[in-house]
């Protein structure tokens, strides 16, 4: 049958083989129809994470081999319903999870790959959407859905930094000192996840005017680590020391993060900027019997303890600036930019 304006849909596609934003085109196709199992959602806005630069560029394991719709971070309405579907119903505002329903709990699962909008996946940036009844989770009851499309990759990776894998060992606590890196948007919701959970909350920048926008979000214990060579072990000095550090910035950052974790305290790792051009100080991070723990995004457990924790606290998500729709590649880059405070969106309308 011959499709009508009513029968099509517009969605963003990155081109297999491409590696630069010239891959990303628009087009209009047909508005898939769900299958058994899964649901059609009517997209309204969708995020862009470092992953998806990471993506793009084929920075691991090179050029998508075909073409997919990109991002895997987005929140919608629920539109129509699948054979043999019964936990949702039309209408229901729901959020994109990262993972695949394999991981539903504990600690990583063998074989996770870059989730959806990666080789293999469509994601997310399409008018509608199909995902498995099971990829999906309601969004927060007190965001919007601009907002709650921040949260399955960004959002979900500050809480397992913060908590840890379920079941979770070494939980948030009010009695934490939180120390984030940067102010990126797992940098950012590590610390509005902290400060909501009445923990003591350190930040970090290079530049004044972000110390000065963490400090409009309540955060005002801070250091340039642009005027502050040895920054972590001026941390330590002055706060006592972390009994988190979150390393959203990578391997050049370890020794000071080592410098500024507390006696027991941990490290979270996830960054994947850059190495360190020496060995870590292995010693100190012995002496205070601290360690460092790998952290991946999060089971979908773990999500639904995010939405139940967002859904008990007053606190909104670091929003850097949201784009319309055809206005992808505009997105794209000013995700990018050094002034980036917070999360880039886009608009579906």
């Amino acid at each position: 049958m011959e499709t009508t304006k009513t029968d099509t849909m517009r969605r963003w596609v990155l081109k297999a083989g491409e590696t630069t934003l010239d891959g990303l085109e628009i087009e209009d196709v047909a508005i898939p129809e769900p299958g058994p199992g899964q649901v059609r959602i009517k997209m309204k806005a969708a995020s862009i994470n470092y992953r998806d630069q990471i993506v793009l560029q084929g920075m691991y394991g090179g050029a998508v081999s075909s073409d997919i719709i990109p991002l895997s971070d987005g929140a919608g309405i629920i539109y129509k319903l699948g054979e043999n579907v019964t936990k949702w119903h039309e209408g229901d505002k729901v959020t994109s999870i990262y993972t695949p329903e394999e991981w539903a709990d504990g600690p990583p699962i063998p074989g996770l790959d870059f989730g959806l909008g990666s080789e293999g996946h469509h994601g997310v940036l399409a008018e509608y959407i199909i995902l498995n009844a099971e990829r999906i989770a309601l969004a927060p009851e007190k965001w919007t859905l601009i907002e709650a499309a921040t949260i399955p990759c960004a959002a979900l990776t500050a809480w397992t930094a913060v908590n840890g894998d379920r079941p979770y060992a070494r939980p948030l606590t009010e009695k934490d000192k939180v120390l984030g890196l940067g102010t990126g948007g797992v940098s950012l919701f590590s610390l509005l996840f902290a400060k909501a959970a009445g923990a003591e909350v350190i930040g970090t920048s290079s530049q004044q005017e972000k110390l000065d926008k963490l400090s409009e979000l309540g955060i005002t214990n801070s250091v340039n680590y642009s005027e502050e060579e040895k920054w972590g072990e001026v941390i330590f000095d002055s706060y006592g020391g972390a009994s988190k550090v979150i390393n959203t910035v990578g391997g050049s950052a370890i020794d000071q993060t080592i410098a500024a974790v507390g006696f027991g305290g941990e490290i979270a790792f996830m960054g994947l900027f850059d190495y360190a051009d020496k060995a870590p100080n292995f010693v100190n991070l012995m002496m205070k019997g601290a360690s460092i723990r790998g952290t991946a995004v999060g089971s979908t457990a773990a999500h639904l303890d995010l939405v139940d924790f967002i859904n008990t606290h007053d606190f909104k998500p670091p929003i850097h600036k949201v784009f319309p729709f055809n206005e992808a590649v505009e997105a794209y880059k000013a995700a990018t930019s050094k002034d980036l405070f917070g999360k880039i969106v886009i608009e579906i309308d």
